[in-house]
């Protein structure tokens, strides 16, 4: 008989009986990453579930539950499986072990058995504010479990919410079961005894099977760390109780006690550091009426009452499997594409396209047995599966680091604005506000008048469209996601530098309706090629700048802004200790010997973009800091500065398209603060 086993649970495939191919899984430990050591990873599960080749599968479940994504995972793959299946609870199906137990075609209950419902559970710690998500989140688990609970019984999904939402624990007697339809048929039980730890289930559940009677009432106090439930074939509990001496009562007593002391001193260790923690500990290790959940419950609590989350916020048994493959998928796709760290523990690392794609339809329990690479593909890229979302998470990646490594200058010099819409609007002229007033003794201040400058700002849209094609995914052609939408994000702030500097080069009117540089603004200068005089010069002229009869704005030279062609000769005038002269016709500096020092040594930084050698390369231009005065604004919508990646399923080619936009408006806002030399 053939046999895969591991840690968590077992799949046996049986040799076929009357021509009926069969299959037995036991689960037998706790689901998920468990706190309580052996667990059931729904990962491996849903993997082997689905390689199983038979007609009839029985899974046999002895579970206290875990983690509610994986077992949500784990009853999906045994609902989805063709074979006809039969759950049967062996012992105890409890939290979402018992929703696991509803997958089944048939749904079996040992007689002595134990089924128990209640909401998902865990432990949050923070402010206000991560409670309340925490417990959103957990309310959003109970809808999706209560589908399958109403599905399994044919009540409503209100019916079984409310079952999972009143926060107690539903323990249920096979009989109970079987009359509330959560199961199909009791069977006999073996001739054995089940046992559970009441110590360890203290610490997960609010309530404990009572001995008889209503599955809702307070279980009375054992005696004993172990509860037997017996069979139909042994002799009855009460006569082994009689049986143990007083003496042995009160051992018991104590041995419990000193386990409830020794589980709540476990809990408060690694906060011991905590102020008041002690106090707590010392407060709920004397009260013999605290069970260790209550104790937990009340450290919580004390450690909830601060305003930052403790242990960096809050840790529960819900993660989800899916979160999991797509961060793993995503690191690895990332690697490869030469975005981030090459992670040689990850369990996707080196998977091919295809080997992507097919483990994203698989996560999605999509079969693509015997379909051909075309039809994965297209499956992978029109399914409800991850591999779209994998795709254009690693392009948006990639296009966002072309477009912070773009080797741009614009940014240093201007200014980034803010606008909600398309609509054109108007700036406030800060650069003119007035000197303040002399305020004589009892006098009244003054309010100073600011206008609206006149320049009107506006966004427009610019955009482009590429596409990832079956094609690309099946050559394994890693460049179509990584390397193309980079040249995308630098193409997009290749375009905003593309208007800023064509504001210099095109030299458009300003509101007054006179040009940008204009000798009626003052800022337009005397050609001259770039020296020491020609600098100081620019220098001057921008700090006479004034308003009106109002005195001189005093604005400074921040930068030259010069071609390429020109960038030598500037930084020389930037950084020379002596003065530099203009070249003469051999074309070397009229006054190279000069010893005189360089007045404009250190006082601008050198700008320089091959975009004005294209109109000229011999102007040269001057900026105020933009840190301090307004320039040439670049407006961005609802303040995004970086672009847009928008993707849709291909229909003018096969795979899938996507779209670079960014929304974006450049303006020079104020004459004042920028100059021209033609040069």
């Amino acid at each position: 008989m053939p046999q895969v086993t591991n840690k968590w649970y077992s799949i046996r495939t049986r040799a076929a009986a009357q021509g009926v191919k069969s299959a037995e899984i036991l689960i037998f430990g706790d689901i998920g990453e468990s706190w309580y050591g052996d667990s059931i990873l729904a990962k491996d599960f849903v993997q082997e579930i689905a390689a199983i080749d038979a007609e009839q599968i029985t899974v046999r479940i002895n579970s206290y539950g875990g983690s509610v994504s994986d077992g949500i995972a784990i009853h999906n793959a045994i609902k989805r499986h063709p074979a006809t299946v039969t759950t049967s609870i062996e012992g105890v199906g409890a939290s979402i072990a018992s929703l696991i137990a509803m997958a089944g075609d048939t749904v079996e209950m040992a007689e002595n058995a134990l089924l128990m419902i209640h909401a998902p559970w865990g432990y949050a710690a923070g402010n206000s504010a991560d409670l309340r998500e925490f417990a959103d989140m957990l309310d959003t688990w109970a809808q999706a479990m209560a589908t399958s609970y109403a599905s399994k019984t044919g009540r409503t999904t209100e019916e079984m919410l409310a079952l999972l939402t009143d926060g107690q624990d539903h323990w249920y007697t096979a009989e109970q079961a079987l009359a509330e339809t959560f199961v199909d048929t009791v069977v006999q039980a073996m001739p054995m005894a089940a046992s559970f730890d009441r110590a360890a289930l203290s610490a997960r559940f609010k309530s404990l099977p009572a001995a008889g009677g209503s599955p809702f009432a307070a279980a009375a106090a054992p005696t004993s760390k172990e509860i037997d439930m017996p069979g139909t074939n042994q002799p009855a509990a009460p006569a082994q109780t009689a049986a143990k001496s007083e003496e042995e009562i009160k051992a018991a007593a104590v041995k419990a006690e000193a386990q409830r002391r020794e589980e709540i001193k476990a809990s408060f260790a690694k906060f011991s550091g905590v102020e008041g923690v002690a106090a707590l500990q010392a407060s709920c290790e004397g009260d013999i009426t605290c069970s260790v959940q209550d104790a937990n419950n009340k450290l919580l609590a004390h450690l909830g009452k601060g305003s930052a989350p403790v242990a960096g916020g809050y840790a529960v048994t819900v993660e989800d499997s899916r979160d999991k493959f797509r961060a793993g998928a995503m690191a690895a796709l990332m690697a490869r594409a030469n975005l981030a760290k090459d992670d040689r523990v990850n369990n996707y690392r080196g998977l091919s396209l295809m080997d992507m794609a097919r483990e994203c339809l698989a996560m999605a329990h999509i079969d693509v047995r015997g379909k051909s690479k075309m039809d994965v593909v297209a499956a992978a890229f029109t399914s409800t599966g991850d591999f779209p979302l994998l795709l254009s998470s690693v392009a948006e990646k990639a296009m966002l680091k072309g477009y912070e490594e773009a080797d741009e200058t614009f940014q240093k010099w201007t200014n980034v604005g803010q606008l909600g819409d398309f609509k054109a609007g108007k700036r406030l002229d800060l650069n003119t506000f007035p000197s303040l007033d002399k305020v004589a003794e009892g006098a009244e201040y003054k309010y100073a008048s600011v206008g609206e400058r006149g320049e009107t700002v506006q966004l427009a849209t610019y955009g482009k469209l590429f596409a990832i094609t079956r094609q690309a995914i099946i050559n394994d052609d890693l460049d179509a996601f990584s390397k193309i939408p980079a040249r995308m994000g630098r193409a997009a702030i290749r375009t905003v530098g593309d208007l800023v500097y064509a504001i210099l080069t095109g030299n458009p009117n300003m509101a007054d309706g006179v040009a940008l540089f204009h000798a009626d603004h003052g800022n337009l200068l005397t050609g001259a090629a770039l020296s020491t005089a020609s600098t100081d010069a620019m220098r001057v002229a921008m700090a006479r700048q004034k308003v009106g009869s109002e005195a001189a704005l005093n604005i400074r030279l921040g930068y030259i802004i010069a071609p390429v062609s020109l960038e030598g000769a500037a930084r020389v005038v930037a950084n020379s200790e002596y003065e530099v002269g203009i070249l003469d016709a051999t074309n070397k500096l009229s006054n190279r010997n000069n010893t005189t020092p360089n007045s404009m040594r250190g006082l601008f930084e050198v700008i320089s973009d091959a975009r004005l050698d294209a109109a000229s390369t011999a102007a040269w231009y001057g900026s105020a800091n933009p840190g301090m005065y307004d320039t040439i604004e670049v407006s961005y919508l609802d303040g995004i500065q970086t672009p847009t990646l928008e993707q849709q399923g291909g229909w003018a080619v096969d795979g899938v398209e996507f779209k670079v936009r960014l929304d974006a408006g450049v303006k020079a806002l104020d004459f004042r603060t920028l100059a021209k030399n033609p040069g």
